[in-house]
C-alpha cells in the first residue's frame, strides 16, 4: 500500500515537472519567435541614421545623381557633426571665431554610412538655408557656422520591408513640438507624422545604402476632431439647406403679399 502511494506521488511529481517544462519551452519559443519579428532596434538605428537628412526635408529623388548635390553634402556634414565627438579639442580644430572645422575625411566617412562607399562627395563652399558652409582648401575641412540650424522634422520609422536587393524604409515626418501647455510650459509632446516618404536602400556588397526617396502609400492618421468634423459635415449641409429653403419661402411669401397689396 505504501509503495503504491509512493509510486502515485512520484508519478504526480513527474507529471507536474513535465507540465512545467512544456510551459517553459512554449514560453521560450514564444520569446524567440517574437524576437525574430521585432525590428524595433533596426527602426531605431534608421531613425538615428536618417535624422540629419530628414531634418533638411529633402525633395524626393530617383537616384543620388538626380538629387540636390549640395543637400546630400550638407546631410553628410551633419552626419559627421552628430556622430563624431566634436567636443574633443585635440581632434578638431577651430578657427579664430570659435567655429568648428570639420575635416573632409570625416564628412566622407559619415556620408558613406548613408550613401555608400561608391558615392563620391565633391567638397566645395556652398550656401544652404541661409547658412554658408565654407570649405577651407588649406585645412581640408568645412568651417561650420556657429548659428547651427533648426530641424524642420524628425524621423519616425514605421515599417521596413526587406528583400534581397533593397530595403524600403517608410519614414514619418514628425514636426517638432510647438505651443504651450495649460501650465504655461513649452509642450514637448511628439505629434503624429504629418506625412510619409519611402527611403529606398539598395544592396551594395554587404550593406544597404540610400539611393532614392519616393512618396509613400502610408497616409497620416486623421485626428478624432477632424473625423468628427467630417462626420458632422452632412448634417451641417442639411441644416444649411433647410435654412435656405425657409429663407426662400419667407421671401416668396413677402413677394406674394406685396403683389396682392399693389393689386388691391
Amino acid at each position: 500500500m505504501h509503495r503504491r502511494r509512493r509510486r502515485q506521488l512520484l508519478g504526480g511529481v513527474l507529471c507536474l515537472l513535465i507540465v512545467l517544462g512544456a510551459a517553459s519551452v512554449v514560453s521560450m519559443a514564444g520569446r524567440v519567435v517574437g524576437s525574430l519579428f521585432d525590428d524595433s532596434e533596426e527602426r531605431a538605428a534608421y531613425e538615428k541614421l536618417l535624422a540629419p537628412l530628414v531634418m533638411l526635408d529633402p525633395v524626393p529623388f530617383d537616384s543620388l545623381e538626380t538629387a540636390d548635390q549640395n543637400l546630400l553634402l550638407q546631410a553628410a556634414i551633419w552626419e559627421a557633426i552628430y556622430n563624431e565627438d566634436i567636443a574633443d579639442e585635440t581632434k578638431y580644430e577651430r578657427d579664430e571665431t570659435g567655429a568648428l572645422i570639420m575635416p573632409a575625411v570625416d564628412v566622407d566617412k559619415n556620408g558613406a554610412l548613408l550613401f555608400g562607399p561608391n558615392y563620391v562627395l565633391e567638397h566645395h563652399t556652398f550656401d544652404a538655408d541661409g547658412m554658408q558652409f565654407v570649405y577651407d582648401e588649406e585645412r581640408m575641412g568645412y568651417i561650420i557656422p556657429i548659428t547651427g540650424t533648426t530641424s524642420a522634422y524628425t524621423p519616425k520609422v514605421t515599417k521596413i520591408k526587406t528583400s534581397v536587393k533593397e530595403k524600403r524604409v517608410t519614414v514619418g515626418y514628425v514636426a517638432p513640438p510647438t505651443g504651450f501647455t495649460l501650465e504655461g510650459s513649452l509642450s514637448t509632446e511628439q505629434s503624429e507624422p504629418a506625412f510619409y516618404y519611402d527611403y529606398i536602400f539598395t544592396r551594395q556588397g554587404e550593406g544597404y545604402y540610400l539611393t532614392a526617396i519616393t512618396t509613400s502609400d502610408t497616409q497620416p492618421e486623421q485626428s478624432s476632431s477632424s473625423s468628427e468634423a467630417q462626420d458632422n459635415l452632412p448634417l451641417e449641409q442639411e441644416n444649411q439647406e433647410q435654412l435656405q429653403q425657409q429663407a426662400d419661402s419667407i421671401v416668396a411669401a413677402a413677394a406674394a403679399e406685396g403683389s396682392s397689396s399693389e393689386a388691391a
